[in-house]
């Protein structure tokens, strides 16, 4: 009976079978919509159902050639990279005049990336040069992220002030890592080490040392999706999935908020790339030694880092397995390079090496009064017994407490920050379902595709459960990764194999939208977002930053024990973080009411953000005793009240006191 079952799997066409059940699934998830708001929700069931429906066109014209697909003439393919540098160059101009990324230089960016897209996908092969689009492809990058860093007198972000202005501060002052005793990162000191030494080596800042190290390294990860592409398909495809990636809002947002995930990003591309080398090519000891000398320094760099690469290795172990199985047997071509017939490489021993090395490393990581290890699996443990549901992030109510629906730029915005990702999910499914064709299977695709899977339910699926606690949002730039290198399979296919009409029409959308929406997503623009009502500034004035110094100095920066409660310094968030965070005063966001009466907190902080930007504060319901946190502008009186003091003001911040606390 498993013979005549196996059998019967063995001549089933994979790939057609998982679309025609990703389209029944979109089909039946499209119906959600109408129960819940959550952006993903109502668009990803769409997206799978373009995205398999797609796949299923291009089966039906299965052939492996490329017939009169178009093509710029050669004048107009050695015009279009003068034109990219010229933009960039304009970029730099714009954001020079104006003192920030401005939308003009949002739009100017996507622009610069649909000009390099539509090289990638329309140049004639006798005019293609990789070089030469891998360097406007780091051009773009370099002018992307510098410009938001040099426009910018503050660090970019929330956690950096942690870790530049206490950590790498302490370390560089003290020469040692005794500075961060207590603190969970002293197990994992990597990033806040190189700072340190760069500061010392170069005679900068730690500002600059920051930027000069692991700030200039980023730009530059986008050549290991390059490099670990080429090993899979040929070099065209590699050049559009670093394009795809380079662009990514999240990839752009750890390229300016530069912090141990930043760090852990770049080991972690190293990471994907030795692997897959090891799995398509001929390895020697040497390069498995540099697998596993990469796995201890992204353990040595970043908690979340590591688990992730955990989930990429088990995803490589679970494709081993699965490629055991006699239902996957091919006759693939000998890949090139390699002169014998390579089994799946083991990953069992560098699994339990990690495992046994992070295992041990977190054991006395201090966290929170307990091993980093106990403390975080007691917080999963009670997530789940208090916190876990179906559809968690669907409601529009929070705590009793109903919110208005959102206003139009609302949505827009929301679409934007959404769209660019929808449009790389929908290109992975059909690179996806493409990798399941027999003669496509190997050990590294398998990898790619069990890892995007699995990667995907802790970004997007748990967190409709209530389950956050795997911080999704670190999870995003890492997932890009090998969605980018689907992708870009996916696109090579539907390029020779669908309807020309049809896959010109697709690849002008993906030109024409996907840079556009990436750049101006609010999670490549904390510096300076398109919609700066809706989307909050994660970046501060020279007098917010003085502000801050300030009030320090004139309180004497006291901990949090030995203040009362009614003492702490009330502002908005992320303002508050700042305070919190470099030491300067405890400091918490302030409550509004539901009523919108002014706020009763004896010390409040005004900044002029807080009646022009989108600062975000507790909206409470004294009646229900509930609270949310909303985003929305305040007006100064309700801040700073006319029966307070001013203690201090330089014209844009101002700190008010009850006269008698």
């Amino acid at each position: 009976m498993f013979g005549r079952v196996s059998g019967w799997l063995q001549q089933r066409r994979f790939d057609v079978d998982a679309a025609i059940i990703g389209f029944v699934i979109a089909l039946g998830l499209f119906p959600l919509r109408f129960f819940a708001s959550q952006i993903y929700i109502q668009t990803i069931p769409i997206v799978l159902g373009l995205g398999c429906g797609l796949y299923l066109l291009a089966v039906r014209n299965d052939h492996e050639e490329m017939d009169m697909f178009p093509a710029f003439s050669r004048p107009v393919a050695q015009l279009l990279p003068s034109i990219v540098f010229v933009t960039t160059a304009a970029m730099v101009a714009v954001a020079l005049y104006s003192g920030e990324r401005s939308l003009l230089f949002h739009a100017l960016s996507g622009v610069a990336g649909t000009f390099i897209f539509l090289q990638i996908l329309f140049t004639d092969d006798d005019d293609f040069l990789p070089s030469l689009l891998l360097t406007q492809i780091l051009v773009l990058a370099f002018v992307i992220r510098f410009m938001a860093v040099y426009t910018t007198p503050s660090y970019i972000g929330i956690d950096i002030w942690t870790h530049m202005t206490q950590l790498a501060q302490g370390v560089l002052n003290e020469h040692s890592l005794a500075a961060m005793d207590g603190n969970k990162h002293i197990a994992a000191p990597l990033y806040h080490l190189l700072v340190a030494s760069s500061s010392m080596l170069y005679d900068v800042s730690l500002r600059n040392a920051l930027y000069l190290s692991v700030g200039v390294a980023m730009p530059m990860v986008i050549l290991f999706v390059y490099g670990a592409t080429k090993l899979l398909i040929p070099v065209r495809w590699a050049v559009f999935a670093a394009m795809l990636y380079s662009i990514g809002d999240y990839v752009i947002e750890w390229g300016i908020h530069v912090i141990p995930t930043s760090h852990g990003l770049l080991f972690f591309l190293a990471i994907l790339y030795a692997l897959l080398r090891i799995m398509r090519l001929e390895y020697n000891a040497r390069d498995f030694g540099l697998l596993v000398f990469l796995s201890v320094a992204i353990i040595l760099t970043h908690q979340v880092s590591t688990f992730i690469m955990l989930v990429v290795l088990f995803s490589g172990l679970a494709a081993q397995f699965a490629l055991r199985l006699n239902l996957f047997r091919s006759s693939t071509a000998r890949r090139p390079g390699v002169y014998r017939k390579i089994e799946p490489v083991n990953l069992a021993g560098l699994l339990a090496f990690d495992i046994g090395l992070i295992t041990f490393m977190w054991s006395f990581t201090p966290y929170n009064g307990d091993s980093f290890l106990e403390t975080v699996l007691s917080y999963l443990g009670e997530t789940l017994r208090s916190s876990a549901g179906i559809l968690e992030l669907a409601s529009n109510n929070a705590a009793g407490i109903p919110l208005p629906s959102p206003t139009f730029t609302e949505k827009v915005a929301t679409y934007i920050d959404t769209m660019g990702f929808l449009v790389l999910f929908g290109l992975t499914i059909v690179g996806c379902l493409y990798v399941l064709r027999r003669k496509r299977i190997s050990h590294s695709v398998f990898t790619l595709l069990f890892a995007t899977v699995v990667m995907t339910g802790f970004t997007l699926g748990l967190p409709l459960f209530g389950i956050r606690n795997f911080i999704p949002q670190r999870w995003f730039a890492f997932l890009y990764a090998p969605m980018a290198i689907l992708a870009a399979m996916g696109v090579a296919y539907l390029v020779h194999n669908l309807n020309r009409n049809v896959v010109v029409a697709a690849l002008l959308v993906v030109a024409l939208i996907y840079p556009s929406v990436m750049v101006m997503s609010s999670h490549g623009t904390l510096d300076s977002p398109v919609f700066p009502q809706e989307q909050e500034r994660l970046t501060y004035t020279n007098q917010e930053v003085a502000a801050v110094n300030t009030i320090s100095t004139m309180t004497g920066s006291p901990d949090s024990s030995n203040i009362l409660p009614r003492q702490v310094l009330r502002t908005d968030h992320p303002y508050q973080t700042v305070f919190s965070r470099t030491g300067a005063y405890p400091a918490d966001a302030f409550n509004i009411s539901v009523n919108d009466g002014p706020t009763d907190h004896p010390i409040t902080v005004y900044r002029t953000y807080q009646t022009t930007g989108a600062p975000q504060y507790r909206l409470v319901n004294e009646t229900e005793n509930a609270s949310v946190p909303v985003r929305r502008t305040v007006p100064r009186k309700q801040v700073c009240r006319p029966d307070q003091s001013v203690l201090y003001t330089n014209g844009d911040v101002t700190m008010c006191a009850n006269q008698s606390i």
